[in-house]
């Protein structure tokens, strides 16, 4: 329980830190708009700490006379157009400026101060940040910048001296492990966001695999099942060792006369609020589904072909005692049913062709009515009783 909970705090503190990073910019969106967030943030953070750390060196002997002053103007005015290119909706150049100006800025820092200032360590948090600043699709700049910023780090901590110029020795010790810590924080955050990004991306990418899943199950009119997944249920059975079942064809009557009279826009709308009427009709273990036009298709698991034809009889009878409204009127429609019993054959095409034989036997008695096709009886229709109406 505890666990759960600290697993829920750490997710919330991700999706907190990842919102900060990831606030789109430009009117871009998606994966760029992301990037560009992250890029504006970064962007904005680094004009602050440029500005604290001028402030800071300004005081060093020599400072003013060397050439920090210019490269953190130089770097300023860089960050400065940063933000104007991301506003403008220019994430990849955005993106390559900022990481061009701070690799430059980290290196100068290291050559005016020493690599014992520790300023290059944050050179190390752009094998993180690129992954946060480039979309996928822009996997060459991401590389690029990797090794770019790992040719920087090795230059800056072999190349600089220890102690630079204009670096006061007694102060370096607590200015690297300031450096150190806030490197070692920063690279921290970064997995954080990198992490809670990758499972965001996870789970809209099962979402819509899942989305794509229940389209390609499903009749878009009705919302039922279309004919893969009542296919596959049907072969399932017929697969099945002793397994009983049944299947039934409902069609609804004088449905062209329908459409014809009233428009295909009244017939759709009829068909849609049929299927919400089936739907409401079978049990859990059924499997309903629209078999194409005005044809329904009910597959009975484990159900016997006296008792498919009772349930089928109820769903006539539901059909038939309540019309369908459409817009000012209203339709008394009908559905004539063929029901036909099977058994694990591996052969389940069959039972759909008895059951749409006796389809269209019930067609043939005067429509509105149950008609089966029992297993080894393939000629020998047997009408259940129609109540008066």
């Amino acid at each position: 329980m505890a666990a759960d909970g600290s697993d829920e705090r750490l997710t919330r503190v991700a999706a907190l830190l990842s919102g900060f990073f990831e606030r789109s910019a430009g009117g871009l969106t998606g994966p760029e708009g992301a990037a560009a967030g992250t890029v504006r943030t970064f962007a904005l953070v680094s004009i602050g700490t440029t500005l604290g750390f001028t402030a800071r060196y300004l005081g060093y002997p020599g400072i003013l006379e060397g050439p920090m002053p210019w490269f953190s103007a130089g770097t300023l005015l860089a960050f400065i157009a940063v933000l104007v290119l991301v506003r403008a909706g220019r994430q990849l150049a955005g993106a390559a400026v900022y990481l061009a100006a701070a690799t430059i800025g980290m290196i100068d820092m290291a050559f005016v101060l020493g690599w014992g200032s520790g300023h290059h360590l944050y050179l190390i948090t752009s094998a993180q940040l690129v992954f946060l600043m480039f979309t996928d699709r822009q996997r060459a700049w991401r590389w690029l910048f990797v090794v770019l910023s790992a040719v920087a780090f090795l230059v800056a901590q072999l190349g600089a001296p220890g102690v630079g110029p204009y670096a006061r020795p007694d102060e370096l010790s607590g200015i690297f492990a300031a450096n150190a810590i806030g490197t070692a924080t920063l690279m921290y955050i970064l997995s954080v966001v990198a992490h809670h990004r990758a499972g965001t991306a996870r789970a809209e990418a099962t979402r819509q695999a899942e989305r794509a899943e229940y389209l390609a199950n499903t009749d878009p009119l009705t919302g039922l099942a279309n004919r893969r997944p009542v296919t596959a249920r049907l072969e399932q059975l017929a697969a099945a060792d002793g397994a009983t079942y049944c299947v039934a064809i409902a069609d609804l009557d004088r449905f062209k006369q329908l459409n014809d009279v009233h428009g295909h826009a009244c017939g759709d709308r009829v068909l849609a609020a049929l299927g919400d009427r089936l739907r409401g009709q079978v049990r859990v273990t059924d499997l309903l589904g629209r078999w194409g036009g005005e044809e329904f298709i009910v597959v009975l698991a484990g159900t016997s072909l006296p008792d498919a034809a009772v349930m089928m009889e109820r769903m006539r009878r539901i059909v038939g005692d309540h019309p369908i409204e459409c817009g000012d009127h209203a339709h008394a429609v009908t559905v004539s049913v063929g029901v036909a019993d099977g058994v694990a054959d591996r052969m389940s095409h069959r039972v759909v062709k008895r059951a749409d034989d006796a389809l269209y036997d019930a067609k043939l008695a005067g429509r509105d009515r149950v008609q089966l096709r029992p297993l080894g009886e393939p000629g020998a229709p047997r009408p259940t009783a129609r109540p008066a109406r």
